[in-house]
């Protein structure tokens, strides 16, 4: 008589950037709901937004009931330890991607409630740098709850985890809020010859042009994290490390100039400066990464070498974003 076959049943939580190209990328990945390994995918949403979506939200609702996605209420932020357990128990695999901006603890909560409903396979938010390396005290203990999350994933043996190590993603290196990247109007006449006007793009190292940064686009995420929950064969209980592009500040001022054809006026924060702002506005969790990014460790490895190089991933880099998203 033959096995019986077991569905693996994954809980997506989160469907902002990266949880919709995780999504995306579980429907679209050819060992996603196949004979030998029949797959369910939920995707949890709040339940304000489930009863009472907008119209944008009802779009996107309705797109993934179509493909195959069932939508279940419930509030990571909100809902307590013993709630998100009862939630997590049907699931056998559950991807936490969307926590950037959660209340302190949140993901702690998570985890916990993870292990607690004795989930198989659990792929938590720690989509990002090398926390491992950062420490508890890097950036002023930024991501202290970070290595507390791994802390509690190696202390256990009954859930399997995997973390994706991907540098940070490409759009936010790219939002004019993070202060790395801006593009500003030249007025008639300003910063040269009368009669010149058009755009400069003013991009402005953290400690130095020689600091080195790793980024990777969400859809590559959601490609390599979507191999990784879906590959029995794929590592489990460590890191993963994969990249799009690893390069210094230096050149990725020339790669954006050179692409653009725009004229990118340089500039430096060294990193005694923006620990000083950070020091004055101690509630400003911005200014603690900008830190954490000008100190410089755990936050970049050899694109040569990592997993999704390994695996034969085609992965952008930031010349090919910068075309498709920036000119």
């Amino acid at each position: 008589m033959a096995a019986a076959t077991t569905t693996n049943s994954i809980l997506v939580l989160g469907a902002g950037e990266l949880g919709h190209a995780i999504l995306s990328s579980l429907l679209a990945n050819p060992r996603y709901n196949t004979p030998s390994a029949p797959t369910t995918i939920t995707l949890l949403v709040r339940p304000a937004t489930l009863a009472h979506p907008g119209e944008a939200k009802l779009k996107q609702q309705n797109s993934y009931r179509a493909q195959g996605v069932r939508l279940v209420a419930g509030d990571i932020d909100a809902d307590d330890e013993a709630t998100l357990t009862d939630i997590f128990r049907p699931y056998s695999t559950v991807i936490h991607a969307g926590g950037m901006n959660s209340p302190a603890g949140t993901i702690t909560k998570i985890t916990r409630a993870v292990l607690a409903a004795v989930v198989k396979l659990y792929m938590p938010w720690q989509h990002g740098v090398n926390y491992d390396a950062i420490g508890r005290d890097g950036g002023e203990g930024l991501f202290s709850e970070q290595v507390d999350v791994r802390d509690l994933l190696r202390s256990q043996s009954a859930t399997q985890w995997v973390i994706v190590s991907c540098g940070i993603f490409m759009s936010f290196l790219f939002e004019e809020y993070w202060g790395v990247v801006v593009k500003k109007q030249q007025a008639v006449g300003e910063g040269g010859s009368a009669g010149q006007e058009g755009t400069r793009i003013r991009v402005t190292a953290l400690n130095s042009w020689d600091d080195i940064i790793t980024v990777t686009t969400a859809e590559d995420i959601g490609r390599c994290a979507a191999e990784l929950v879906l590959d029995s064969d794929a590592p489990r209980d460590r890191p993963v490390y994969i990249a799009g592009d690893t390069l210094t500040y230096r050149a990725f001022a020339d790669t954006l100039q050179s692409v653009t054809g725009v004229e990118v006026v340089r500039d430096v924060w060294p990193v005694d400066y923006l620990r000083e702002l950070s020091r004055n506005d101690p509630d400003d969790k911005l200014k603690k990464y900008r830190v954490v990014f000008a100190e410089g460790t755990g936050l970049s490895w050899p694109v040569e070498g990592t997993w999704s190089s390994e695996r034969g991933f085609e992965m952008q880099r930031v010349a090919d974003w910068v075309r498709k998203n920036y000119c």
